[in-house]
């Protein structure tokens, strides 16, 4: 079996409790996985550009599922970005209103 890509939550899962990571080895191991082929993929309730800060040297090069994926990223391009209809906002609104 060939492994093409690692996904990682960040909060409680691949950050530390001090909401860091150990960048020194994170930039060791990102190099192994890119020269196997693996993409990495941060998935997060987090929005992209908080993301992105995390990994600001190799940023264009991951993917990112963010806001709980509502937003997809690879590469520095925007993939999907899940909207709510203007439709369905207006019925919201109206259904508030009355």
């Amino acid at each position: 079996m060939t492994i093409k890509a690692i996904a990682v939550d960040m909060d409680g899962t691949f950050l530390n409790s001090q909401s860091d990571y150990d960048h020194d080895y994170f930039a060791k191991v990102y190099d192994l996985m890119v020269a196997k082929g693996v993409q990495f993929v941060v998935a997060s309730g987090n929005p992209h550009y908080q993301l992105e800060d995390r990994f600001p040297t190799v940023k264009d090069q991951l993917a990112f599922v963010a806001e709980n994926g509502v937003e997809l990223i690879d590469h520095g391009e925007l993939v999907y970005c899940g909207k709510v209809a203007m439709e369905m906002v207006e019925r919201v609104n109206a259904l508030h209103q009355a």
